[in-house]
């Protein structure tokens, strides 16, 4: 014998929203179809006149994140994120490098607006991130540099955030992108070092290099890779990134038997990858005399290297951060840490002291001329170019005037 259910039904909404008391529960229930699917929920509540409302504000708030003010399907943060994701993997200039970095900038902005559907996602809940990402916002580790969010970092994350928007505009799920909040971003200059302060540098690498009592062979290969490692970046001037992907190779080494001294030594470096390939196409890179004999210890400890091989196959980060403390060098003359980037940075402002054209410097390490005049330009002072800027007092002589 087949149990029957009687209901007791009460249509609200023009007839969108059913209230209903079923047999076997003393709570009023809520339904309504949207989106192709019938919806039921309970109001926990036996109370008809509380029942009423609570399934009037309810259904309302569905509604509204199911639906547009246009009548159309609502599209939730998740699928657009989703999509988003999706249709990067299927770009022929995607990087999977790119694709990872987009993930960690979303992960972040989910937890704030997972809870949005898209189109109702305003300039005012732009702003409300902005705070809760200063304020609340917790950091799953503990490794970062500084507690505060910058507005650098609060960039990044809106690249991320309008990529998302633009991804629904353009499947037509919102009509217009919102606007953001302004950003003030102004290059800072990393902190580059004194010739004083490479040389107490490498004098205490090579100190470690050359104790061998008590030190394994293992640890001794370390202590010379590391070493390696920062003479490459700062005589090639290249990016921590693209020298961490740079493989044998890619590296020619300038015949000496076509130079007069040692010092003419060179190399050339592929540049295949790193932060702006792509949009850059490969290019070379120049690497001075140090570099060459950097390239050859690397060599050495990597007996079976292979030319796909990665010359830099993991970052030792913690040995280079280690030296300089240890070197006292860890600090710059504006107590800014220095990383290994400060390599790069001093490259460029060694470069740019003893003359070498801005242009042909921005091309060999793969920037623009702007960059240059605006990241190195304030640590140029007058001191430092002071041959430079006394060449239009050189004493000129004129004719018909004695001396």
């Amino acid at each position: 014998m087949s149990l029957v259910v009687k209901e007791s039904l009460i249509k609200l909404r023009d007839g969108r929203l059913h209230l209903y008391q079923q047999n076997d529960s003393k709570n009023w229930l809520w339904r309504t179809f949207i989106n192709g699917k019938y919806v039921v929920r309970s109001t926990k509540n036996d109370n008809l006149a509380l029942a009423r409302s609570i399934a009037e504000h309810e259904y309302d708030k569905l509604r509204f994140q199911t639906t547009t003010p246009n009548g159309t399907v609502a599209h939730s943060w998740d699928e657009c994120e989703r999509g988003f994701l999706n249709s990067l993997a299927h770009r022929e200039s995607g990087r999977p490098v790119l694709a990872r970095n987009y993930k960690v900038k979303l992960g972040i902005l989910r937890q704030y607006f997972h809870t949005y559907p898209i189109h109702t996602i305003k300039t005012r809940d732009i702003h409300g991130y902005v705070q809760w990402r200063r304020h609340s916002y917790q950091p799953p580790y503990n490794n970062y540099h500084s507690q505060t969010v910058s507005d650098k970092t609060l960039r990044s994350d809106f690249l991320a955030l309008r990529q998302v928007l633009k991804y629904a505009k353009e499947e037509e799920w919102i009509t217009a992108i919102p606007g953001f909040p302004t950003l003030e971003v102004k290059p800072r200059p990393g902190g580059w070092f004194t010739q004083e302060e490479l040389e107490k540098l490498f004098t205490h690498s090579h100190h470690l290099i050359n104790q061998h009592d008590g030190v394994s062979d293992e640890e001794h290969t370390q202590r010379v890779y590391t070493d390696c490692y920062m003479k490459w970046l700062l005589y090639t001037g290249m990016r921590v990134d693209e020298a961490l992907r740079v493989q044998f190779q890619d590296v020619t080494v300038q015949d000496p038997d076509l130079l007069e001294s040692l010092q003419d030594r060179c190399l050339f470096v592929l540049v295949k990858h790193g932060k702006l390939s792509y949009r850059k196409d490969p290019s070379e890179m120049i690497g001075l005399a140090p570099g060459v004999l950097a390239f050859s210890k690397l060599k050495e400890i990597t007996p079976n290297w292979q030319p796909k091989d990665r010359l830099f196959g993991r970052n030792p980060r913690e040995r280079v951060q280690e030296l300089f403390a240890k070197a006292g060098v860890l600090y710059d003359e504006r107590g800014q840490q220095r990383t290994a980037k400060s390599f790069r940075h001093t490259y460029i402002m060694r470069s740019l002291i003893a003359g070498v054209d801005a242009y042909v410097l921005a091309k060999n390490c793969r920037t623009s001329v702007k960059m240059i005049e605006e990241y190195y330009g304030s640590y140029l002072t007058a001191r430092m170019k002071r041959l430079e800027l006394t060449k239009m007092f050189a004493p000129v002589k004129l004719e018909g005037v004695d001396e």
